[in-house]
């Protein structure tokens, strides 16, 4: 095959063996390819490239022996991490996104694509802020306005909300806070709050120390009372609160923070107030539990992850903004690309060049609507409860926290200590039972969860290794939670006989 027919004849044979390839992947699970570290590296130790291209067919036989190592999240029995199975017609709508291939950083090099981005912040910013017809006429389209920005996902969205509030305070240089009268600066929220805040701040410049990770209540949520004592503490030390996070679905329970209270006192202090709802922010399709986002509609920006609970791929975040201008702090230009007076989104995004992901977006909201995704948003979290029962009642686990969401944390207890009070000491050995159960699960490979660790009031400030179940898949049945919990009460008793006997 010449070079140039890579770029100008479609094989379909290629296309067929890739859908056969897909097929059989999507009716096995992780057992068909044990996670073994050391076969994996075996497998893949070749760091020369070929000096010569081969030809789509040999490419295939490669892609038989890499595909069934991948990780089976479409299956029923994964229920570890926030990723989503994907609509079917995901599949044909990426062939079309990728081999347009635009960039909607600039207009020039996605036209229409531009505006559909615009279209897609829309919705979700109704979503969120629930504004009137006038206000989307003004500003969806406007030069100098943006409802937010299309990002790689929750983690960029996140940052550029602290980068936001930072400028929003003092520009891009820290040192006026200093001419402000104030010693430093920090940003608030719970111990929840996710990882990627760490890294906002060491991207700003202003370092760990300056994430305040305050104490959470009994229902994980972020406590009032140790938010007022931060604040008097930032007031006796001069130090300028940039950004006040809540979180709306924390990663480990799914809980949320109480959002209307700290709006008000977001407003009180005059501070940025951010909602971190990339777990929890389509909560508000559904009638039924929209109201535990209550108070979301004050946050001056809201992070969105759309391959979460949106449904989509895989690097589709959204940073929604209350107020059209916001994004004006953080404009950047260049002459040869994003000109001032252009419609360029990239002059708002932290990101340069990116994919048109919001087409994803676009076919999720025509095809689902919004009864389609309460429908799947309703059925999960009932689900989430369901599991939650079950688990109750056996004295073979110990649910951690009430479903909020559709996360649950809960932990296995070794049959010799079913039934007991555990003090320290006990609590440690069911933190390496669970620990060497999970790890068993996810070698064996028929089902899975993944696992965390965090106090819980109950016990303290004493660290506790928990399972951590996602219940995302719309094919989740009973039956498939039941073989779960089933596969870790038979992998406990094995593990309990090696490790405690």
């Amino acid at each position: 095959m010449k070079l140039t027919e890579l770029f100008t004849q479609p094989d379909p044979d290629f296309g067929k063996a890739m859908t056969a390839l897909l097929e059989h992947f999507h009716h096995s699970d992780d057992s068909q390819a044990p996670y073994q570290r050391g076969s994996f590296t075996h497998q893949l130790d070749q760091s020369c490239m070929p000096a010569i291209g081969i030809s789509p067919r040999d490419y295939l036989a490669r892609l038989t022996t890499l595909v069934p190592g991948a990780s089976h999240l479409t299956s029923p029995r994964y229920m570890g991490h926030m990723t989503a199975p994907l609509p079917a017609f995901t599949a044909e709508l990426s062939r079309l996104l990728v081999m347009l291939n635009q960039n909607p950083m600039k207009m020039e090099s996605s036209r229409l694509l531009s505006f559909l981005e615009r279209e897609v912040l829309a919705k979700l910013h109704r979503l969120v802020y629930r504004e009137d017809d006038a206000f989307y006429a003004a500003h969806m389209h406007a030069k100098d306005a943006a409802l937010g920005v299309m990002t790689s996902g929750g983690t960029i969205a996140n940052v550029t909300a602290l980068w936001l509030a930072r400028n929003r305070a003092c520009g891009d240089n820290l040192f006026a806070l200093a001419e402000q009268g104030y010693r430093g600066a920090v940003i608030l929220g719970s111990r929840l709050m996710h990882y990627s805040f760490d890294k906002g701040m060491d991207l700003l410049g202003l370092g760990a120390r300056s994430l305040w990770r305050l104490d959470t209540d009994e229902h994980n949520r972020l406590s009032l009372a140790a938010l007022e004592q931060a604040l008097q503490q930032c007031r006796e030390q001069k130090l300028k609160v940039l950004a006040l996070v809540g979180v709306a679905g924390s990663t480990d329970f799914g809980s949320v923070d109480p959002l209307p209270e700290l709006a008000a006192i977001a407003r009180r202090e005059q501070i940025h107030f951010h909602v971190d709802a990339a777990w929890g922010g389509p909560t508000l399709f559904s009638p039924r539990y929209q109201g535990l986002l209550t108070g979301i509609e004050h946050a001056d920006t809201v992070t969105l992850d759309g391959h979460k609970q949106l449904l989509v791929p895989l690097g589709t975040g959204m940073l929604l903004c209350r107020q059209p201008d916001l994004m004006m702090t953080v404009k950047r230009e260049a002459p040869y690309a994003i000109r001032a007076t252009s419609f360029d989104q990239g002059r708002f995004t932290l990101e340069g060049t990116r994919p048109a992901n919001a087409l994803y977006l676009d076919a999720a909201f025509q095809m689902l609507g919004q009864q389609g995704y309460a429908q799947l948003i309703d059925a999960n979290y009932d689900r989430a409860r369901r599991m939650a029962a079950l688990i109750d009642a056996s004295p073979a686990f110990e649910l951690m926290s009430a479903p909020v969401m559709n996360l649950l944390s809960y932990r296995c207890i070794p049959s010799h200590l079913q039934g007991q009070e555990p003090d320290v000491a006990t609590n440690e050995e069911i933190n390496l039972f669970n620990v060497a159960l999970q790890k068993a699960q996810r070698a064996e490979g028929h089902s899975f969860v993944s696992r965390t660790q965090r106090a819980v009031s109950r016990y303290g400030e004493q660290p506790l290794t928990l399972l951590r179940a996602v219940l995302l898949n719309p094919l989740i049945e009973e039956a498939d939670i039941r073989a779960l919990l089933d596969d870790q009460v038979r992998l406990g008793n094995q593990i309990a006989s090696q490790l405690f006997e």
